[in-house]
């Protein structure tokens, strides 16, 4: 009996891809929002533009005035991402790297999760990465350890964030984000 209890409790979690897709099947698309290093001073660009497929996000990255990052990010709530192990991504960019990140919490100087999405030259890219694989960082400085169970399960927020401190325009467009 208690091996048919456990047998239930795992076929009834929650499989569900958390899916961003970022053309017709998203309702919570609108909701993602530029930051930027103006923040803190800093002197970056960034626009979002909503297409049929996809969102594209561009901009400049300055380094003036202490800045360096320019991001995009959904809303604070609940993401528990504990049940997933992968995530995908459909996007293509040029100008710089970006980051999918990862929070568990609302103050910016606490630690993060993050993973690179690399350059694609205007080319489309697909990428799947184990949850696991993202690396911890704080200020954009990487640090030991990666998420476990617990930590998938508190994610706040997620976000895509220019990963290369560098003055450079960039453009970076999402088809979509799954996690499975």
């Amino acid at each position: 009996m208690k091996y048919l209890l456990a047998l239930l409790i795992t076929t009834t979690m929650n499989t569900t891809p958390l899916s961003f897709d970022f053309g017709t099947t998203c309702n919570t698309c609108d909701d993602w929002f530029v930051v930027l290093d103006g923040v803190m001073g800093g002197l970056s660009t960034g626009s979002i533009e909503q297409t049929k497929e996809s969102f594209i996000f561009r901009g400049s990255v300055s380094l003036e005035n202490n800045g360096g990052f320019a991001s995009l990010r959904t809303p604070y709530q609940s993401y528990d991402l504990s049940s997933y192990t992968t995530v995908t991504v459909r996007y293509k960019s040029a100008g710089q790297d970006f980051g999918l990140t990862l929070n568990k919490y609302k103050r910016f100087w606490r630690p993060n999760y993050k993973i690179n999405l690399p350059i694609t030259q205007g080319e489309w890219k697909t990428v799947t990465y184990n949850l696991t694989d993202f690396g911890t960082y704080r200020l954009g400085q990487p640090l030991e350890g990666h998420p476990d169970k617990d930590d998938l399960a508190e994610i706040i927020r997620i976000g895509l964030i220019s990963n290369t401190k560098a003055a450079t325009d960039f453009e970076i467009e999402v088809d979509k984000i799954i996690f499975e």
